[in-house]
């Protein structure tokens, strides 16, 4: 529909019209602009959108009915199907009223018939309204008639007075609703919908849509990863988008026209910000059923502009919680979303009407299906993407319950009430522990503690064995290497050089070490890589590697390499047990306080540096652990026995393997990782020829494996920490 609109201040009512001819909002262009004044801001506007314009003031013509009749011949001579009044301060004479009967439409900033009639306008209307003591105000479109402020009301919208207003704090807020209401009125005859009868406006039912589709999509992110794109894309395929705060100015920035939430609303952001969202305007157009006839005729009532896409994600709480000195910090507090949370639970709830979309990731594959489907959004999809939305809320609500619940625990406390891990997929896995189980990689908010840089897909196993090797290698100081076989070392060695730790490591047991996960704790040199080249691993970690050695590591296609430098986790540790979860602290001290003597020879001074390294190896083997060492190498590990006797006689055997090509160390040691319950572990561990022993002690029968470490002529230092691993 063309449409004239006439001017005489600034129009930004007429730029309003503008906006909304020019999203779609309303199937209509303004053809021509008319002023009575040449010095108007309509003016200025209409020219800057391209719009033709007329000035001509009563002075320019012989009569007022010669002016109207003037007015007439000019807007039908352009095609003008429909006049909007927006702020023209002369009163229609009939020559202009018959020419266009019931299609001259005015704004009245109040809520008509009240404050309406001759000289009422502008600034006099909301004196009147102050002086009244009236508690509501608001705007009108009308249609006009040969009486002041009187034709058919065609919409209304409330603006309430509060205390403290003035003429201009109240002409600001009905403003905002005039922007608002205005475009929707010029819809509203644009589409054919509006029955004049009786001195009444009739709203007609819009006519049923045989192509649902996504018209409007509302845009609101705190992560603004491929938004601009996103929004680009909605744009190509006739999507109005409705942004606010720094999401529209983004857009802005980027080219991309946008929909102010506030003309969705007539309500401006309140609160510094706090409340943006949280409108029925807002949410009754993303909850509306659209199959449902009694919700599209309420719709209608209230003037409800449907939203058919939720683009939305949420504060960063995470990070600044992490940052700030308590979660109670006014920053933290700030970073609690709520119209995001409620706009997202919305759009998930009418996932048969609305798609919500809350990571990038899914921007490119809803725009794909958008652009092939002619705009629409299969159901799996609307499912799939409102699990995900049901699932981020449900996230970011857990780490509020985090941070709370560890502010709120006593001191020293380590384990809240509630625990609610947010943990996102990072991959699906092959398969599990065995090929017919599934399985999958997920990470917490902390991201990725290691990086791939070669190699075949982890899977499960290498997974858990390059974790516990990683964990092993960093409780030394000294170059290390470690060798990990399904979760337990294979070798630990340490030397003055990586090469010379690899080197000791991997003797401790290499039948066992073929196609292990192999750890360092400095970056791997070229001469390791050499060393690798005829030997099977199937994961190595370290904190880096020197291009050489990355370059030639890479020549075995199987082999995968990966990079990690962060320590071992802190963080508390989970694991299931079916329908339940233990939590417990990592363990993460080698030694502790103690480190007592306990026999009647001490250890000399070459066996207690084996003593220590071995204490510090058995922390890793699976419980029965025994450790058989020297002072820089493991030569022979008993792990996961039933007995620690049968541990001590596993440790035996390999060390007899060992023995075959290697000297006997300086020092031969064992270690245990938890205590000798009886003389006989004493007894069977004397056979293999050590000359000392670590354990924590604290047996009943501590006395009895004392005296037989004596009869044997062994040192035996108790640690009093056990490290048990199952």
């Amino acid at each position: 529909m063309h449409l004239a609109v006439f001017a005489s201040g600034e129009g930004t009512n007429l730029q309003a019209l503008l906006d909304a001819c020019g999203d779609g909002r309303a199937r209509g262009e303004v053809v021509l602009v008319v002023s009575n004044k040449a010095d108007a801001g309509a003016l200025r506007r209409a020219r800057a959108a391209g719009v033709e314009t007329l000035v001509s003031a009563p002075a320019d013509h012989p009569t007022p009915d010669e002016y109207n009749a003037f007015l007439a011949h000019e807007c039908s001579r352009r095609g003008a199907e429909l006049i909007c009044l927006a702020g023209f301060l002369l009163k229609l004479r009939p020559p202009l009223l018959k020419a266009f009967p019931g299609r001259i439409l005015n704004i009245h900033p109040a809520l008509l018939p009240a404050f309406g009639g001759p000289g009422m306008y502008g600034r006099r209307v909301h004196e009147a309204v102050l002086a009244s003591g009236a508690k509501v105000s608001g705007a009108t479109v009308h249609v006009v008639d040969e009486e002041y402020d009187h034709g058919p009301i065609l919409l209304q919208s409330a603006v309430p007075v509060v205390a403290g207003d003035t003429p201009e704090t109240l002409a600001a807020r009905v403003l905002v609703q005039e922007h608002r209401l205005y475009p929707q009125a010029v819809a509203l005859l644009c589409a054919g919908r509006v029955k004049l009868a009786g001195g009444r406006a009739e709203i007609l039912p819009p006519p049923p849509d045989p192509s649902p589709r996504a018209r409007r999509a509302l845009i609101s992110v705190s992560d603004k990863s491929g938004v601009v794109e996103l929004a680009r894309g909605l744009r190509e395929l006739g999507v109005e988008i409705v942004s606010t705060s720094g999401t529209a100015k983004a857009l802005l920035a980027a080219g991309v026209p946008i929909r102010p939430l506030e003309s969705l609303t007539g309500f401006p952001e309140i609160l510094n910000g706090r409340v943006k969202t949280l409108h029925p305007s807002v949410h009754g157009a993303i909850l509306l059923r659209r199959k449902d006839p009694n919700q599209i005729r309420e719709a209608e009532l209230f003037g409800l502009e449907p939203i058919d896409l939720v683009v939305v994600n949420l504060y960063p709480f995470a990070k600044t919680a992490a940052a700030a000195p308590s979660a109670y910090d006014p920053a933290v507090i700030e970073q609690i979303d709520i119209g995001g949370v409620a706009l997202i639970r919305a759009a998930a709830k009418n996932f048969e009407d609305v798609a919500v979309l809350t990571s990038p990731a899914d921007y490119a594959g809803t725009l794909a299906e958008l652009a092939s489907s002619q705009g629409r959004l299969s159901e799996p999809t609307r499912r799939r993407l409102a699990l995900a939305a049901f699932r981020h809320t449900a996230g970011y609500d857990g780490m509020i319950s985090s941070a709370w619940s560890a502010q709120a625990a006593p001191t020293g406390a380590a384990f809240p009430a509630d625990l609610s891990p947010r943990l996102s997929k990072v991959q699906d896995l092959r398969y599990g522990e065995n090929p017919h189980q599934k399985a999958a990689l997920y990470a917490n908010e902390s991201g990725m503690s290691f990086k791939q840089l070669h190699g075949k897909e982890l899977s499960y196993n290498n997974l858990l064995d390059a974790a516990g090797t990683w964990d092993a290698v960093s409780d030394f100081d000294q170059p290390a290497a470690v060798v990990f076989k399904h979760v337990t070392p294979a070798g630990i060695g340490i030397g003055k050089t990586i090469e010379e730790a690899f080197e000791r490591a991997w003797a401790c047991d290499p039948l066992s070490a073929f196609g292990g996960a192999l750890a360092f704790n400095r970056p791997v040199t070229l001469a390791i890589a050499e060393l690798l080249s005829k030997r099977f691993v199937e994961v190595l970690v370290a904190p880096g590697y020197e291009p050489a050695a990355l370059e030639s590591l890479k020549k075995k296609p199987n082999v995968r390499l990966l990079e990690r430098s962060r320590p071992p986790t802190k963080a508390l540790q989970l694991r299931s047990i079916g329908d339940e979860v233990l939590v417990t602290e990592p363990d993460r001290a080698v030694a502790g306080p103690d480190w007592k003597v306990v026999t009647k020879r001490a250890p000399t001074p070459d066996e207690d540096v084996a003593l220590r390294f071995a204490w510090a190896c058995a922390k890793h083997v699976k419980s029965n652990a025994i450790v058989l060492a020297g002072p820089e190498q493991t030569v022979g590990l008993g792990a996961g026995q039933m007995s620690r006797v049968d541990s001590v006689h596993m440790a035996g055997v390999k060390y007899r393997l060992w023995g075959r090509d290697n000297p006997a160390p300086r020092a031969l040691v064992l270690a245990s990782d938890a205590f000798f319950p009886f003389r006989d572990g004493i007894d069977a561990a004397a056979t293999l020829g050590i000359t000392a022993l670590v354990q924590p002690g604290g047996s009943v029968k501590d006395a009895e494996v004392i005296a037989a470490a004596d009869e044997h002529k062994l040192a035996m230092v108790f640690t009093g920490m056990r490290h048990f691993r199952h």
